[in-house]
């Protein structure tokens, strides 16, 4: 074979064996793909935000139950402890009608008043008439800021007096925010039944304590649902005893 059979050979052979490249595109996406990809990012972003959304409002709802309760038991115990420690007195001054000690509990529907004596004052200040035992008043007034809720209130006179209690220098909180009822009920252990009013002021009052006081309290939770929480207080000193306070002046 010549050099110009093999060269025309080797010409044929490159012209059917070899392939042409294909033009060249331009790589990018459509008007359409990127609509479709924002849209579908915005759903997805939607639906996470909902979610994120109800999980922050059912964490704030069970927060705000969780509050509510501990402020229930809270006030609870206060009062059932405090309950305990009521006593009553001989001493008066000569002159005056109005004794130093009292039991004084007064229906009002569906909140009710307690106002007793008791032994557990705490003095706070210096240079100001502090003594041991003071007058405690539980009762229920509306809230300032919202008409329509029921706050419990605690008021602690800072020693006893011949006085009104509420003239009386003394300070007074909120125990329990949005309660919806508080009811007393007092044991008399002398005609071996339950009162709902009790009172030992006057010449015609009781002249004993009751020996267990049942404490009812009432709130909403986060659903709006009544909660209703009920304890009892033992009083451990049910007649009158011969204490003098003695007052810090």
């Amino acid at each position: 074979m010549s050099d110009r059979d093999c060269a025309c050979r080797r010409a044929r052979t490159a012209r059917e064996g070899g392939s042409a490249s294909p033009p060249s595109v331009a790589a990018g996406f459509t008007l359409l793909e990127v609509m479709l990809a924002i849209g579908i990012l915005g759903f997805i972003m939607a639906l996470l935000w909902g979610s994120f959304s109800r999980t922050a409002a059912i964490k704030q709802r069970t927060e705000a139950g969780e509050d509510r309760l501990h402020a229930a038991r809270v006030a609870m115990m206060r009062m059932t402890r405090e309950i305990e420690m009521a006593f009553m007195s001989n001493s008066f001054n000569i002159g005056l009608q109005e004794r130093r000690t009292m039991f004084i509990g007064t229906p009002h529907g569906d909140f009710d008043e307690l106002r007793f004596s008791w032994f557990g004052h705490q003095r706070l200040r210096t240079d100001t008439p502090e003594g041991d035992t003071a007058v405690v008043n539980y009762y229920v007034q509306s809230d300032p800021s919202d008409r329509s809720a029921m706050n419990l209130m605690r008021r602690e006179t800072r020693r006893l007096d011949q006085l009104d209690p509420k003239t009386i220098p003394g300070e007074a909180y909120v125990l329990c925010p949005g309660v919806t009822r508080l009811k007393f009920q007092y044991y008399d252990y002398v005609k071996k039944d339950w009162k709902d009013e009790w009172n030992t002021m006057g010449a015609d009052g009781v002249q004993y304590l009751p020996t267990h006081v049942r404490v009812t309290l009432g709130l909403y939770d986060e659903t709006g649902k009544e909660m209703v929480f009920t304890s009892a207080a033992r009083i451990h000193m049910t007649e009158r005893v011969d204490h003098r306070p003695q007052v810090q002046r």
